[in-house]
C-alpha cells in the first residue's frame, strides 16, 4: 500500500469535474452517525448541520452498518463536512501569509506547496466539493484512543495515519477507521489520520484517475 502523503503539486495536476449530485444532510440522510462540530466556522452558512454530497453520505453509511456488524456499540463521529470556500481560503491566506514572513525568499508556488501542507490550497481542497469527512469511531466511553484527539493540530508528526510512536492499541484503532473507509472506495490523506474523501481531487490522485467528480460549491442554508 502507498502510503504517500499527496502534495499539491499532485493534486493540482487533476482536472476538476462536476456530475451536479445534491448536497445532504448527514445526520438526516444517515442517523446512526453522530455529527457534531468541533469548530464553529460554518455556522453562517449551516447553523450545526453538517452536509456532504449523496454519493459520500451512502458510502458512510455502508461503513457505518460494516462497523456496527464488528462493534455494536461504536458509532462513526463526523465533525467537519463541507467547508464553503470563503473559510478555506481565508485559512489558506493566512498561513500563505505567516509563512511569506517566515521565509521570504520562497516563490509563490514554493509558498503554494508549503502552506498547503497545513491547509489545503482552495484550488485542490476537499471540503470545499462536499467530498471530504473528518471523522472518528466513538462509544458510550467516549472516543477510540487514537493517539491524538480529532482535529488537534498541536503535534504534525503524531497526526500522520502511520506515526512511528503510536502504540498497540492506538494503531489498532487507526486502522479500523481507515480500513473501514478504503473499504467502501473513500480515499485517505495520510498526513491526518481523520480525513477521508471521496470525488474530490485527493480521492481522483489516490485511485489515479485523471479528474475528480466534483467542484468547488458555493452551498449554504
Amino acid at each position: 500500500m502507498d502510503r504517500k502523503i499527496l502534495t499539491y503539486h499532485d493534486l493540482i495536476k487533476i482536472k476538476a469535474g462536476e456530475n451536479n449530485e445534491p448536497m445532504v444532510d448527514l445526520m438526516d440522510k444517515v442517523p446512526e452517525i453522530i455529527c457534531r462540530y468541533e469548530k464553529m466556522d460554518m455556522t453562517d452558512y449551516l447553523g450545526e448541520k453538517i452536509y456532504t454530497r449523496q454519493s459520500l453520505a451512502e458510502l458512510l453509511a455502508k461503513a457505518s452498518l460494516r462497523l456496527k456488524a464488528k462493534y455494536p456499540d461504536y458509532s462513526f463521529k463526523v465533525v467537519y463536512g463541507y467547508r464553503h470556500p470563503e473559510i478555506q481560503q481565508k485559512y489558506f491566506d493566512k498561513r500563505k501569509a505567516e509563512l511569506k514572513e517566515e521565509k521570504p525568499d520562497l516563490s509563490d508556488q514554493e509558498l503554494n506547496e508549503l502552506a498547503h501542507l497545513f491547509v489545503a490550497a482552495p484550488e485542490v481542497a476537499g471540503h470545499i466539493v462536499g467530498g471530504a469527512v473528518d471523522l472518528t469511531i466513538t462509544r458510550p466511553a467516549g472516543d477510540l484512543d487514537m493517539g491524538t484527539k480529532i482535529a488537534d493540530f498541536s503535534e504534525a508528526e503524531k497526526i500522520q495515519t502511520f506515526f512511528d510512536g503510536l502504540t498497540v492499541e492506538q494503531k489498532k484503532n487507526r486502522k479500523l477507521l481507515h480500513d473501514l473507509m478504503l473499504e467502501q472506495g473513500l480515499a485517505p490523506f495520510y498526513g491526518e489520520w481523520w480525513h477521508f474523501c471521496y470525488g474530490d481531487k485527493e480521492w481522483a490522485a489516490f485511485y489515479g484517475k485523471s479528474k475528480s467528480l466534483y467542484s468547488a460549491l458555493d452551498f449554504r442554508l
